[in-house]
């Protein structure tokens, strides 16, 4: 009788099961045990929790995407801005401004366009503001005479039709 062998060669450790005898079961050592119920929860309970945390956190991010929609449908897309350096102007006498500017850009306009002439911007304001009186900028119309200066240093030193309107974030007259 041939023996039986493998493609490497080798006879099996243990003859097949015969299948006219019914004996199924493997020869080759004890039946693994079944999982404990309290470590099968345990696995069940994370995975389930590990779920609901990536829901909540959809829910969220789907949450706030909607509100930014809302926000932009009432009040337009958000304003392209180019925020200047802050800058200290000294005024006649001992006194000095000292404020925080955001101009808004175009739409087509990069704020790399703008920036790249913020020193020349800076001294353009320089010349203009620090010739001004402390009481033209402490009293009314103070913002109004500071943004048609900022417009006309950015116009000229940057080139026209660059901004749109002038945010003034901080103005301090020290």
């Amino acid at each position: 009788m041939a023996t039986r062998r493998t493609l490497h060669g080798t006879p099996f450790p243990t003859p097949p099961p015969d299948p006219l005898r019914g004996d199924l079961t493997p020869r080759h050592g004890p039946a693994p045990e079944p999982a404990h119920p309290t470590r099968l929860l345990i696995i069940v309970l994370a995975a389930l929790f590990t779920l609901a945390g990536l829901a909540y956190g959809g829910v969220a991010a789907v949450d706030r995407m909607l509100d930014q929609r809302r926000i932009e449908a009432r009040m337009g897309p958000k304003p392209n801005l180019a925020r200047l350096p802050a800058l200290e102007l000294p005024l006649a006498g001992s006194r000095a401004v000292e404020m925080q500017v955001s101009l808004v850009l175009a739409p087509t306009v990069e704020a790399d366009r703008v920036l790249r002439y913020q020193d020349r911007i800076a001294d353009r304001l320089f010349q203009t503001v620090s010739r001004a009186d402390g009481e033209t900028l402490t009293g009314p119309g103070s913002a109004d005479f500071l943004k048609a200066r900022i417009k006309d240093a950015v116009n000229r030193e940057a080139g026209t039709g660059l901004i749109r309107d002038i945010y003034i974030e901080r103005m301090v007259v020290k």
